[in-house]
């Protein structure tokens, strides 16, 4: 990683309670002060590994449309990418 918030290799998603339910961000974990996350749900890039070795859908999405670019930023595309998915699991385009 860069340690400057730029590659997106840390990129995680951070889901804070609103109006009961759990509302998700991307945000670069590098440049994220500790105490900011008391009291969240934090998701790794790790945690969208399905059972054995099967891909969440968005990164199988990634491979099917050859959407990675690089081994630093490829993290960064995936997880914003899962908080998009996480708004809206079905989107019409």
């Amino acid at each position: 990683g860069c340690a400057e918030g730029d590659c997106g290799a840390c990129t995680v998603l951070i889901g804070r309670l609103s109006a009961g339910r759990l509302v998700y961000e991307s945000v670069n974990a590098c440049i994220r002060f500790l105490g900011s996350l008391d009291g969240t749900h934090v998701v790794t890039v790790e945690h969208l590994r399905g059972d054995g070795d099967r891909l969440h859908p968005v990164q199988q999405a990634m491979v099917d449309f050859h959407g990675s670019q690089c081994g630093f930023c490829t993290p960064g595309f995936v997880m914003s990418l899962y908080a998009l998915w996480m708004r809206s699991p079905e989107p019409s385009d």
